[in-house]
């Protein structure tokens, strides 16, 4: 059924089978629109047009003898029930007339293009020049917000600000800096032990070859250069030098530990907000317990399905809990270390390939211990930079 229909009232009008076709001939002559109609398995034909329409309708079914049942829908059919309720039309007043008084503030600021500043950086930014949720639409200063914020954030290179409405639109570019050029003399040096496999040199002098054995500190790759014709020349040795490898990971796992047993939830103090006004029709009196968990809800700000509303309600919630000592089997210790061990494996660097993997479990009285040995192949080169003494 269409909206303007269920806000301005209907009428729904109903015929037996043998008066629907006379019925529909009439609605066809009167150029009516009828909305949600159907027919019963008997043949019964039920819709509903306007107010007025069905007024008319209902006149010219008179005129030609088709018994109808008629009945009233819509929002129109409460107004006796809205009428005797003073407080209610004027809750209705109130809520219509801050809707149109909302329409002068911002109700949403929505940021774009940031990579490295987070959203709540960029909107701290703003609301120092007075762009943010609440702000008054006729004092923004669109040219001066944008000025002011490259000017006092030094991270952004670009930034527009434009209004659809009551959300501010904004876009940002951020200031990127290339790398300086860094020619300052380095060598390349292990980072662990390992055992040579492959060199891949930009420049400098390899000190090691395939095959030999280096420790951590090791030098790999020397930036000097010795010329018996124009002497010592110095560069910025870089490259990768690949070794085989060996790490160890280790994880343990308690066989007791302390866990939160949660009792029933308190609800505190409840708080209306709108825009940056806040109004407390509730506050919690008893005393706020020793140990438990503060949750802050929100809800409203996603009502009929639209985003960042400049209205909603907060409620504090504790969560009272003791703690509890907990025993875990071994078998679920085992289980727990062995996640945690994938863990740290997937965060090992993509550039390292890993050959082979050992595991070895220990139990023991208050603990199991879960060791994983690897042997890797990887890129073991860091740059270590040396002063030159030219005197």
């Amino acid at each position: 059924m269409k909206f303007s229909l269920l806000l301005c009232g209907y009428r729904r009008i109903e015929t037996d089978q043998s008066h629907a076709a006379e019925l529909l001939t009439i609605c066809l002559q009167e150029s009516l629109t009828l909305s949600g109609f159907e027919t019963t398995e008997d043949g019964d034909v039920r819709f509903c047009v306007g107010l007025l329409a069905g007024a008319r309708l209902i006149r010219s079914c008179k005129k030609a003898g088709i018994p109808l049942k008629t009945s009233i829908g819509g929002f129109l059919r409460y107004f006796p029930y809205f009428f005797h309720r003073k407080g209610l039309i004027f809750g209705v007043i109130l809520g219509i007339f801050l809707l149109i008084l909302s329409q002068k503030f911002v109700w949403s600021v929505r940021i774009s293009g940031n990579e490295t500043l987070s959203e709540g950086e960029i909107r701290t930014a703003l609301a120092r020049e007075g762009l943010e949720v609440g702000s008054y639409l006729p004092r923004i200063n669109i040219g001066k917000i944008e000025t002011q914020t490259l000017l006092n954030t030094p991270d952004l290179s670009w930034i527009a600000v434009y209004l659809d409405g009551t959300v501010a639109q904004v876009q940002v570019v951020e200031h990127t800096v290339a790398p300086a050029k860094n020619d300052h003399p380095a060598n390349l040096v292990a980072e662990r032990d390992g055992q040579i496999v492959e060199l891949e040199l930009y420049r400098g002098n390899a000190a090691v070859k395939v095959g030999d054995p280096v420790l951590a500190g090791d030098l790999l790759v020397s930036g000097v250069y010795d010329s018996q014709t124009v002497g010592y020349r110095y560069t910025r040795a870089a490259g990768q030098v690949l070794a085989r490898t060996e790490r160890e990971i280790c994880v343990e796992i308690p066989l007791l530990y302390e866990e939160k047993v949660y009792g029933e939830s308190l609800h505190g103090g409840i708080a209306l907000r709108f825009f940056k006004f806040s109004l407390n029709f509730f506050k919690n009196s008893r005393k706020e317990p020793d140990s438990c968990d503060i949750i802050e809800l929100t809800t409203g700000k996603d009502w009929l399905g639209l985003h960042d509303l400049p209205v909603s309600i907060s409620q504090t919630v504790y969560r009272p809990y003791t703690l509890q000592t907990v025993s875990r089997t071994a078998e679920q210790a085992f289980e727990e270390a062995f996640a945690k061990l994938e863990t740290q494996l997937s965060a090992l660097s993509p550039e390292i390939r890993l050959l082979e993997k050992k595991i070895c479990t220990e139990i023991g009285e208050e603990k199991v211990v879960l060791r994983c040995k690897l042997t890797c192949i990887e890129n073991i080169a860091v740059q270590q930079e040396f002063d030159v003494n030219e005197s």
